[in-house]
């Protein structure tokens, strides 16, 4: 009896402390998915209402669907132990009147602490919008109208006591209220709606989102290029970023329309879900493509420092040639000028020189503090590059390397011919008439001093063209190799390869392994080259890696009589 009894206290006690085990795991996991950091991983936030707010005429937007101190938390999750000090003074630093542009003016100029005085009427929802006409303007959601009210009504009060204006306006019932603020050209804010505050330059970036919100015929949610972009996207765990080209296209030009973000995170840096619509010309024609798995990565070397990768060469260059500039955050972007200004450095006919299908690579690297370019692509059946760059005019001459032998291509250096000297024979010059001059170990005869002392009679013979190396070529393991330096060719057959790189592999980790090419680009050395204001920032030691996934074509809307191409992708910016 007592031997039963004991068993049965034994399994209760069991019993009970795995219930307690599954209420614990079960809280755990619950914490995990709702509060802690790791729930930004989970969420799928449907765009929120805030977007209503963004006139038509936004030209960029950051629409943020994830609280600032989520944001924060996971941040500091994500940072290393040893860094994780550092990222909390950067956080305050820059939401702070030290903080970067705008929003570190409006700080400064209202003397706001920003933990303080804004965090604690905070909402969910974020927007920042770029409007060509009347700057920026902020739509911040909050969860305590009457505190948001309270804090503006100190900050009015501030101005005033420095014996600022304060203008008071009404526009379709919502108070709005303007006051300067050193180092901004204005500040006005409101409250809407008992829901959002309204911050802007300008008065009139406020009153174009009341309209938009009242009429959706004038929010940036009506325009298709808006629509195109951003319902594909699926995979935004804390919210979206929008692009727009306020240049009309080029009916035979291929133009960048928008770009569409859908921002993620994970524990190394920030994973997009990417849309980009582009308007070609009615002749356009999209080249069949499948997903493939890239190979030639692979003989890359591990110090590139960006590449871009593919299946078809020759779509890619008339593309290229064909792109409309366009002008990206004050940044000038003209492809074709630069393609113009490969073929006056290597005058080369590069679209019919290399292989019109195949899998390729072009690839940048480091070389003596200067940039090499490195083309790397299947090697094409007769004629061979060598072939098709003699039938071009240039000198293909044999050379031995470290790692065998390659070609060299030169193209001859066009001469100035040679002017015929005149000049008078002299009779008394036994030289020129052929008779025998005795030289002595002291410097010769008179005759021949006087010969040495002549002018050059004879005409000039010319000299051989000289020859410049332009490009280097070699084929390995089916495929060749074209570079504009030796180093950068041995680097890509001797050194380690960038497919082999730990950290090329974590890069590409969020990607999907198949997919129709890469994009590459590591900013530590970039920056010192090409955008030399970020050297030495935090962002200089980054990189991103980008993946096509599909492409679409379709008929773009009525009168256009061109086509719209929307390129699907991923992209990943690692941060640490």
């Amino acid at each position: 009896m007592d031997v039963g009894m004991g068993q049965r206290q034994l399994l209760r006690g069991i019993l009970i402390g795995l219930g307690l085990l599954a209420a614990l795991v079960v809280w755990a996991i619950t914490w995990l998915l709702t509060q802690s950091p790791l729930a930004l991983l989970l969420s799928r936030p449907a765009l929120p209402p805030i977007v209503g707010l963004a006139p038509r005429s936004t030209q960029a937007l950051l629409l943020l669907a994830a609280p600032l101190e989520d944001l924060q938390a996971f941040w500091q999750a994500a940072t290393p132990a040893s860094q994780r000090r550092a990222t909390r003074q950067q956080w305050r630093k820059f939401f702070s009147g030290a903080g970067p542009g705008w929003l570190g003016a409006m700080l400064a100029g209202g003397a706001l602490d920003f933990e303080r005085e804004v965090q604690p009427w905070l909402g969910k929802s974020t927007l920042l919008a770029s409007l060509p006409e009347w700057g920026t303007l902020v739509a911040l959601e909050t969860r305590d109208a009457a505190l948001a009210q309270f804090e503006l009504n100190l900050l009015w009060e501030r101005q005033s006591l420095a014996g600022l204006p304060v203008q008071v306006d009404t526009y379709k019932g919502i108070q709005v209220v303007s006051s300067p603020l050193p180092e901004l050209q204005g500040f006005t804010a409101a409250l809407f709606g008992e829901r959002y505050v309204l911050l802007a330059e300008q008065a009139a970036a406020i009153r174009a989102a009341i309209d938009a919100w009242q009429l959706p015929q004038l929010s940036l949610v009506s325009k298709p290029q808006f629509r195109q972009v951003i319902q594909p996207l699926q995979e935004a765990h804390v919210g979206w970023a929008f692009w727009q080209n306020p240049e009309s296209p080029s009916p035979d030009a291929l133009a960048l329309q928008a770009v569409g973000l859908g921002l993620g995170v994970n524990f190394r840096g920030l994973v997009a879900e990417t849309a980009a619509l582009w308007h070609t010309p009615a002749e356009f024609a999209l080249p069949t493509v499948e997903a493939f798995h890239p190979q030639v990565i692979r003989h890359l070397p591990d110090e590139t420092l960006a590449l871009i990768s593919g299946q078809n060469w020759a779509n890619l260059w008339q593309s290229l040639g064909r792109m409309q500039p366009l002008s990206l955050f004050g940044l000038r972007l003209d492809p074709g000028q630069w393609l113009q200004q490969l073929q006056l450095q290597v005058e080369l006919d590069w679209q019919h020189l290399l292989p019109e299908r195949g899998e390729f690579a072009l690839a940048f690297l480091p070389t003596d503090g200067e940039l090499a370019w490195l083309w790397v692509g299947k090697r094409p059946d007769a004629p061979t590059l060598d072939e098709r760059a003699i039938a071009q005019g240039w000198q293909v001459v044999s050379i031995a390397t470290k790692h065998g032998t390659a070609t060299v291509w030169s193209k001859p250096a066009a001469q100035p011919q040679p002017q015929p000297s005149h000049s008078t024979p002299r009779e008394d010059i036994p030289l020129l008439a052929g008779g025998l001059l005795q030289v002595s170990g002291r410097g010769g005869s008179p005759r021949v001093q006087a010969a040495e002392a002549l002018p050059q009679a004879l005409p000039a013979i010319p000299e051989a063209s000289p020859l410049s190396a332009q490009v280097y070529h070699t084929d390995r393991e089916g495929y060749s190799y074209l570079a504009s330096s030796l180093a950068a060719l041995e680097a890509a057959l001797a050194d380690p390869p960038l497919s082999a790189s730990r950290a090329w592999r974590r890069l590409v980790a969020p990607l999907p392994h198949r997919n129709l090419g890469y994009g590459y680009g590591s900013l530590g050395v970039l920056p010192e080259t090409w955008l030399p204001q970020l050297q030495g920032s935090r962002w200089s030691s980054t990189r991103l890696a980008f993946a096509t996934t599909a492409l679409t074509l379709s008929e773009a809307p009525y009168p256009d009589r061109g086509h719209w191409l929307l390129q699907r992708g991923k992209l990943f910016w690692q941060w640490y």
